[in-house]
Protein backbone atom coordinates (compact mmCIF):
# COMPACT_ATOMS: atom_id res chain seq x y z
CA UNK A 1 0.00 0.00 0.00
CA UNK A 2 1.69 3.53 -0.96
CA UNK A 3 1.89 5.88 1.77
CA UNK A 4 2.62 9.83 1.76
CA UNK A 5 6.42 9.52 2.50
CA UNK A 6 6.81 13.58 1.85
CA UNK A 7 4.21 16.31 2.20
CA UNK A 8 4.88 20.12 1.85
CA UNK A 9 3.24 23.62 1.65
CA UNK A 10 0.56 23.78 -0.66
CA UNK A 11 -0.70 20.50 0.10
CA UNK A 12 1.83 19.11 -2.27
CA UNK A 13 2.53 14.99 -2.10
CA UNK A 14 4.66 12.39 -2.50
CA UNK A 15 3.01 9.33 -2.46
CA UNK A 16 5.73 6.25 -2.73
CA UNK A 17 7.39 3.36 -2.09
CA UNK A 18 10.24 5.27 -1.01
CA UNK A 19 12.00 6.06 -4.30
CA UNK A 20 15.72 6.04 -4.96
CA UNK A 21 16.34 9.38 -6.05
CA UNK A 22 19.89 10.15 -7.87
CA UNK A 23 21.05 13.61 -7.97
CA UNK A 24 17.45 14.60 -8.69
CA UNK A 25 15.68 17.24 -8.01
CA UNK A 26 11.42 17.71 -7.56
CA UNK A 27 10.47 21.07 -7.46
CA UNK A 28 6.94 21.90 -6.11
CA UNK A 29 6.00 25.51 -7.28
CA UNK A 30 1.99 25.49 -7.18
CA UNK A 31 -0.44 23.36 -4.96
CA UNK A 32 -2.25 20.08 -4.62
CA UNK A 33 0.48 18.07 -7.00
CA UNK A 34 0.91 14.54 -6.75
CA UNK A 35 4.29 12.42 -7.66
CA UNK A 36 3.16 8.75 -7.05
CA UNK A 37 6.12 6.14 -7.72
CA UNK A 38 5.34 2.94 -7.10
CA UNK A 39 7.73 0.43 -5.57
CA UNK A 40 11.74 -0.42 -7.60
CA UNK A 41 11.41 3.28 -8.99
CA UNK A 42 14.70 4.86 -9.41
CA UNK A 43 15.29 8.22 -10.94
CA UNK A 44 18.69 9.35 -12.09
CA UNK A 45 20.12 12.95 -13.45
CA UNK A 46 16.78 14.44 -13.46
CA UNK A 47 14.39 17.33 -12.56
CA UNK A 48 10.57 16.94 -12.02
CA UNK A 49 9.26 20.56 -11.55
CA UNK A 50 5.11 20.65 -10.87
CA UNK A 51 4.71 24.48 -12.12
CA UNK A 52 1.31 25.17 -11.44
CA UNK A 53 -1.85 23.50 -9.41
CA UNK A 54 -3.19 19.97 -9.23
CA UNK A 55 -0.99 18.11 -11.46
CA UNK A 56 -0.55 14.35 -11.68
CA UNK A 57 2.69 12.26 -12.21
CA UNK A 58 2.64 8.28 -11.90
CA UNK A 59 5.41 6.52 -12.09
CA UNK A 60 5.14 2.46 -12.05
CA UNK A 61 7.63 0.06 -11.39
CA UNK A 62 10.87 -0.28 -13.71
CA UNK A 63 13.42 -2.95 -13.62
CA UNK A 64 15.50 0.90 -15.29
CA UNK A 65 16.18 3.65 -13.97
CA UNK A 66 14.24 7.01 -15.32
CA UNK A 67 15.64 9.49 -16.35
CA UNK A 68 13.64 12.57 -17.02
CA UNK A 69 13.10 16.47 -17.37
CA UNK A 70 9.58 16.95 -16.72
CA UNK A 71 7.14 20.28 -16.46
CA UNK A 72 3.99 19.99 -15.86
CA UNK A 73 1.55 23.17 -15.68
CA UNK A 74 -2.08 22.76 -14.35
CA UNK A 75 -4.24 20.20 -14.04
CA UNK A 76 -2.40 17.60 -15.93
CA UNK A 77 -1.34 13.82 -15.40
CA UNK A 78 1.49 11.98 -16.94
CA UNK A 79 1.36 8.27 -16.64
CA UNK A 80 4.37 6.11 -17.49
CA UNK A 81 3.81 2.30 -17.60
CA UNK A 82 6.32 -0.37 -16.17
CA UNK A 83 9.80 -1.11 -17.54
CA UNK A 84 9.44 1.69 -19.89
CA UNK A 85 14.11 2.20 -20.67
CA UNK A 86 15.45 5.10 -21.33
CA UNK A 87 19.00 5.90 -22.71
CA UNK A 88 19.13 9.32 -21.71
CA UNK A 89 16.83 12.45 -20.36
CA UNK A 90 13.77 12.47 -22.04
CA UNK A 91 12.10 16.37 -21.77
CA UNK A 92 8.49 16.32 -21.21
CA UNK A 93 5.95 19.76 -21.20
CA UNK A 94 2.52 19.30 -20.08
CA UNK A 95 0.23 22.00 -21.32
CA UNK A 96 -2.93 23.49 -21.13
CA UNK A 97 -4.61 20.71 -18.55
CA UNK A 98 -3.92 18.39 -21.03
CA UNK A 99 -2.08 14.46 -20.30
CA UNK A 100 0.53 12.16 -21.79
CA UNK A 101 0.03 8.87 -21.61
CA UNK A 102 2.74 5.90 -21.80
CA UNK A 103 2.54 2.26 -22.21
CA UNK A 104 4.82 -0.30 -20.45
CA UNK A 105 7.87 -1.98 -22.32
CA UNK A 106 8.86 1.48 -24.67
CA UNK A 107 12.25 2.50 -25.70
CA UNK A 108 13.71 5.77 -25.71
CA UNK A 109 16.51 6.74 -27.05
CA UNK A 110 18.69 10.09 -26.66
CA UNK A 111 17.39 13.71 -27.01
CA UNK A 112 13.58 13.16 -27.20
CA UNK A 113 11.06 15.52 -26.51
CA UNK A 114 7.35 15.39 -25.96
CA UNK A 115 5.37 18.90 -25.61
CA UNK A 116 1.14 19.32 -25.78
CA UNK A 117 1.75 22.95 -26.80
CA UNK A 118 2.34 25.13 -29.60
CA UNK A 119 2.25 27.32 -26.94
CA UNK A 120 1.64 30.52 -28.24
CA UNK A 121 -1.76 31.58 -29.17
CA UNK A 122 -2.72 31.55 -33.06
CA UNK A 123 -6.10 32.45 -34.58
CA UNK A 124 -7.47 33.18 -37.31
CA UNK A 125 -8.26 36.36 -39.43
CA UNK A 126 -11.55 36.21 -40.53
CA UNK A 127 -12.89 34.34 -37.77
CA UNK A 128 -10.75 35.37 -35.20
CA UNK A 129 -10.88 32.22 -32.97
CA UNK A 130 -8.31 30.40 -32.00
CA UNK A 131 -6.28 27.55 -33.85
CA UNK A 132 -4.24 25.80 -31.36
CA UNK A 133 -5.72 24.35 -28.53
CA UNK A 134 -2.89 21.63 -27.04
CA UNK A 135 -4.00 18.48 -26.81
CA UNK A 136 -2.75 15.03 -25.28
CA UNK A 137 -0.22 12.35 -26.51
CA UNK A 138 -0.39 8.85 -25.90
CA UNK A 139 1.88 6.19 -26.68
CA UNK A 140 0.71 2.54 -26.38
CA UNK A 141 3.11 -0.64 -25.26
CA UNK A 142 5.86 -1.30 -26.65
CA UNK A 143 7.05 1.49 -28.72
CA UNK A 144 10.09 2.49 -30.01
CA UNK A 145 11.21 6.12 -30.16
CA UNK A 146 14.57 6.64 -32.11
CA UNK A 147 17.35 9.15 -31.56
CA UNK A 148 16.06 12.88 -31.43
CA UNK A 149 11.97 12.70 -32.17
CA UNK A 150 10.06 15.41 -31.59
CA UNK A 151 6.47 14.59 -30.37
CA UNK A 152 4.02 17.19 -30.77
CA UNK A 153 0.24 17.69 -29.84
CA UNK A 154 -2.33 15.35 -30.17
CA UNK A 155 0.28 12.60 -31.55
CA UNK A 156 -1.19 8.71 -30.87
CA UNK A 157 1.01 5.67 -31.46
CA UNK A 158 -0.21 2.22 -31.28
CA UNK A 159 1.58 -0.64 -29.29
CA UNK A 160 4.39 -2.35 -31.69
CA UNK A 161 5.24 0.84 -33.37
CA UNK A 162 8.87 2.05 -34.42
CA UNK A 163 9.45 6.06 -34.61
CA UNK A 164 12.22 6.35 -36.31
CA UNK A 165 15.40 8.68 -35.76
CA UNK A 166 15.05 12.58 -35.82
CA UNK A 167 11.55 12.58 -36.71
CA UNK A 168 8.82 14.82 -36.24
CA UNK A 169 5.51 13.47 -35.36
CA UNK A 170 2.88 16.67 -35.39
CA UNK A 171 -0.93 15.42 -34.22
CA UNK A 172 -0.38 11.95 -36.14
CA UNK A 173 -2.47 8.87 -35.50
CA UNK A 174 0.28 6.02 -35.85
CA UNK A 175 -1.68 2.52 -36.23
CA UNK A 176 0.09 -0.09 -34.31
CA UNK A 177 3.18 -2.54 -35.53
CA UNK A 178 4.19 0.75 -38.25
CA UNK A 179 7.47 1.72 -38.92
CA UNK A 180 7.23 5.60 -39.32
CA UNK A 181 9.85 8.21 -39.88
CA UNK A 182 10.56 11.88 -41.37
CA UNK A 183 9.96 15.24 -41.31
CA UNK A 184 6.82 15.47 -40.87
CA UNK A 185 6.73 11.52 -40.25
CA UNK A 186 5.52 9.64 -42.66
CA UNK A 187 4.27 5.73 -42.91
CA UNK A 188 7.48 3.41 -44.19
CA UNK A 189 6.25 0.24 -43.71
CA UNK A 190 3.18 -1.80 -42.07
CA UNK A 191 3.17 -5.19 -40.55
CA UNK A 192 6.23 -5.13 -38.36
CA UNK A 193 7.56 -5.66 -34.60
CA UNK A 194 10.72 -5.46 -33.11
CA UNK A 195 12.42 -6.69 -30.07
CA UNK A 196 14.46 -4.69 -27.61
CA UNK A 197 17.40 -6.90 -27.60
CA UNK A 198 20.74 -4.92 -28.99
CA UNK A 199 22.46 -6.00 -31.95
CA UNK A 200 25.85 -3.86 -30.98
CA UNK A 201 27.95 -6.48 -30.18
CA UNK A 202 26.57 -9.34 -32.24
CA UNK A 203 28.79 -12.20 -33.39
CA UNK A 204 28.10 -13.72 -37.07
CA UNK A 205 25.97 -16.50 -35.29
CA UNK A 206 24.23 -14.15 -33.23
CA UNK A 207 23.22 -12.52 -36.38
CA UNK A 208 22.34 -15.32 -37.84
CA UNK A 209 20.34 -16.58 -35.11
CA UNK A 210 18.38 -13.79 -35.23
CA UNK A 211 17.23 -13.92 -38.60
CA UNK A 212 14.00 -15.78 -37.35
CA UNK A 213 11.80 -14.78 -34.46
CA UNK A 214 9.31 -17.51 -33.70
CA UNK A 215 6.88 -15.65 -31.20
CA UNK A 216 4.54 -13.51 -31.87
CA UNK A 217 4.03 -11.58 -28.06
CA UNK A 218 4.79 -7.99 -29.88
CA UNK A 219 1.87 -8.33 -32.62
CA UNK A 220 -1.27 -6.43 -31.45
CA UNK A 221 -4.55 -6.64 -32.70
CA UNK A 222 -8.12 -5.20 -31.88
CA UNK A 223 -9.99 -7.02 -29.59
CA UNK A 224 -12.69 -7.00 -27.21
CA UNK A 225 -10.41 -5.64 -24.03
CA UNK A 226 -9.02 -2.99 -26.53
CA UNK A 227 -9.58 0.15 -24.60
CA UNK A 228 -8.52 2.77 -27.42
CA UNK A 229 -6.88 6.22 -26.21
CA UNK A 230 -9.94 8.27 -26.37
CA UNK A 231 -10.99 6.05 -23.15
CA UNK A 232 -8.11 7.99 -21.35
CA UNK A 233 -9.68 11.16 -22.13
CA UNK A 234 -12.09 10.41 -19.28
CA UNK A 235 -9.48 11.39 -17.05
CA UNK A 236 -10.24 15.22 -17.11
CA UNK A 237 -13.71 14.93 -16.03
CA UNK A 238 -12.60 13.05 -12.35
CA UNK A 239 -11.68 14.70 -9.23
CA UNK A 240 -7.80 13.93 -7.55
CA UNK A 241 -8.91 10.91 -5.94
CA UNK A 242 -10.97 9.30 -9.01
CA UNK A 243 -7.79 10.26 -11.39
CA UNK A 244 -5.62 8.05 -9.21
CA UNK A 245 -7.74 4.98 -8.92
CA UNK A 246 -8.07 5.82 -12.87
CA UNK A 247 -4.82 5.41 -13.42
CA UNK A 248 -4.47 2.68 -10.95
CA UNK A 249 -7.63 0.47 -13.08
CA UNK A 250 -4.84 1.74 -16.44
CA UNK A 251 -1.95 0.08 -14.29
CA UNK A 252 -3.62 -3.61 -13.60
CA UNK A 253 -4.63 -3.78 -16.78
CA UNK A 254 -3.14 -6.49 -18.28
CA UNK A 255 -4.72 -6.90 -21.73
CA UNK A 256 -1.92 -7.54 -24.39
CA UNK A 257 -4.30 -5.24 -26.72
CA UNK A 258 -5.59 -2.50 -24.72
CA UNK A 259 -3.66 -0.08 -26.51
CA UNK A 260 -4.11 -1.68 -30.52
CA UNK A 261 -4.69 1.18 -33.22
Amino acid sequence: MMEIIEEYDGNNKILCHNPHLINTKIDFKGKNNILICEDRVTIQNSTITFDGDNSIIYLSSNTNKYFLHITTNNNSVLYIDENCYFNNKIYIILSESKNVFIGKNCLFSFGIWIRLADPHLIYDIDTMRRINPSESICIGDHVWIGQDTLLLKGTKIGSGSIIGAKSLVPNKKIPSNCIWGGNPAKEIRKNVFFDEKSVHKYTKEQTENSMHYDNTRWIYNKSKYTLGFEYLEKINDKNTDEKIEFLIQIRNNSSHNRFYM
